[in-house]
């Protein structure tokens, strides 16, 4: 165990070059030791199993760098406000250079304590208008009033985009459809390729094959994995099951079931209470999960959930 009182520095997938000597040690979030300075990893995916039980340095005092202290999942949403606040900055960019492409999904939200409505892109005209699918619930179409305002969100590539518009027509001719103010510009922020957020959710895990099921707790998550304590090995690696848990977005709650892939089991006798830490992948992700999934990690890294 290393002294409480030092201090370290959160440490990303776009820090580690693949094949090559790592610069420092690297710790997980029980700053035990995951591979020492001089150590390689072979593959991403080596390198993504590695992070999903954390991935922590100490700084370079030579180079005058400050570091973070570890934060316990306890304390998840400071932990994600603070990333927020350290990330990179938000830049601005017309809507037509996002690469947004036809049937993409946006979330529309007309207010912070109001739902969020996931549509799809239709099409665009620039300067004009942007045509999406109307929001539903329960298959029910949900009715706008013309100069509705609206939050627009969506993902492409390794961005963020957020952008204010307003409904500029609803209509059913010839089939169901909004035409949306076209919108002045966009906020972008560029997140890793797979942003990962502390948390302290309970979940359930639902063996394949053999029945039965045990509990566990999520520290932390991602939009393609997660890493869990359980009180006893739920499997070894390439083992697959069923995790689910809750998450809370901006107050909603989303009940999330999705297939998962051991990717390294380890014991840590620092936790006798849950000893065995996992670190999974998510796999064949229904898209309705897959979106839940990226609005509450982002949403968290923006500062939003």
């Amino acid at each position: 165990m290393l002294d409480d009182d030092r201090k370290f520095i959160r440490v990303t997938a776009d820090d580690i070059e693949l094949a090559k000597p790592l610069r420092w040690t690297l710790y997980d979030g029980n700053r035990q030791i995951i591979k020492e300075k001089g150590g390689i990893f072979g593959t991403q995916a080596d390198i993504e199993a590695a992070l999903v039980i954390g991935g922590y340095r100490l700084p370079d005092e030579a180079s005058g760098e400050v570091g973070n202290a570890i934060l316990r999942p306890e304390r998840a949403v400071e932990t994600a406000r603070a990333v927020a606040k350290t990330g990179p900055r938000v830049l601005s960019i017309a809507f037509e250079n996002s690469k947004i492409r036809i049937g993409d999904t946006l979330v529309l939200q007309s207010a912070p304590d109001q739902p969020r409505f996931p549509v799809r892109l239709i099409g665009y005209l620039r300067n004009r208008s942007v045509i999406v699918t109307p929001p539903e619930i329960n298959g029910e179409v949900v009715m706008v009033r013309d100069g509705q305002s609206f939050v627009g969100r969506f993902f492409s590539g390794q961005n963020a985009f957020a952008f204010s518009t307003s409904v500029s027509k609803q209509t059913s001719v010839p089939y169901p459809h909004i035409h949306l103010a076209y919108p002045r510009e966009l906020k972008v922020q560029e997140v890793r390729k797979s942003p990962r957020v502390d948390v302290s959710l309970i979940a359930a895990i639902e063996f394949e094959g053999k029945g039965g099921q045990t509990a566990g707790k999520l520290i932390n998550l991602s939009p393609t994995g997660a890493g869990f304590r359980a009180k006893q090995a739920c499997g070894a690696p390439g083992d697959k099951f069923l995790l689910k848990f809750k998450l809370t977005i901006n107050g909603l709650d989303t009940v999330v079931n999705v297939r998962s892939e051991v990717c390294s089991v380890r014991e840590m006798s620092e936790e006798p209470t849950m000893p065995f830490l996992h670190g999974v992948r998510f796999v064949e992700v229904e898209e309705s999960i897959q979106f839940a999934l990226s609005a509450f990690v982002y949403g968290s890294l923006l500062g939003e959930n």
